[in-house]
């Protein structure tokens, strides 16, 4: 949580969340990540918010995240993209938002797990939000697709979601299947079929109120 000289904010956002864990995710249940280290893309379309008098309706934005270990145990490295059509002061407010200084949940935790948070970039970000099929490209960097988990007997779609009443990044979301991959510098993944999530939450100094 923010101290109460923070500029107050608040966003409504759409997001699809990609991570090289099996579906679900332990993460999400205080265990650890499926394979040992934590790698992650997700992308956010603003519906509806504002940072401090900035208003960042329709903003779109993305971050790439790596651990070398489970999340909390820290030394990751993070980068954020702002699609290109964000004006100068929404870029700066969604600066502020992903600092960690001003509250907001999952955007005041990350940045205590990570060594190292990349230069922003500013590129064309293209977002697609679906429950299960869901998309987003971030130009130069990556992608994620996602959609439904399949059966694996009988090819049947499967639908699923997770609730989590004390959630940081959403209190309710789809599990999906994504093909997601990400390059920065030296970090390059490619996954497929691994856990994903579509959501829609309600963020502000406060955390992840919604």
């Amino acid at each position: 949580m923010s101290d109460n000289s923070s500029p107050q904010w608040r966003m409504e956002v759409e997001s699809l969340q990609s991570c090289n864990c099996d579906y679900g995710c332990p993460c999400n249940f205080n265990g650890m990540p499926t394979t040992g280290n934590c790698e992650g893309f997700i992308a956010f379309h603003v519906r509806k918010g504002n940072f401090d008098k900035t208003n960042i309706d329709d903003v779109k934005f993305a971050l790439g995240v790596w651990w070398p270990k489970a999340i909390h145990m820290g030394e990751g490295t993070g980068a954020l993209y702002i699609d290109a059509a964000a004006t100068p002061a929404q870029v700066k407010a969604i600066e502020e938002i992903t600092s960690g200084k001003h509250g907001g949940a999952i955007f005041a935790i990350l940045p205590m797990t990570l060594n190292k948070m990349l230069p922003t970039k500013i590129t064309p970000i293209d977002f697609h939000y679906g429950l299960y099929d869901a998309s987003f490209t971030v130009a130069g960097a990556g992608k994620a697709k996602s959609e439904h988990i399949l059966n694996p007997v009988t090819n049947d779609e499967f639908e699923g979601e997770v609730v989590l009443p004390g959630g940081i990044s959403f209190k309710r979301a789809s599990v999906n299947s994504i093909d997601w991959d990400w390059n920065e510098g030296d970090l390059s993944f490619k996954h497929e079929k691994k856990n994903g999530h579509s959501s829609m939450a309600t963020f502000s100094n406060e955390g992840c109120i919604a």
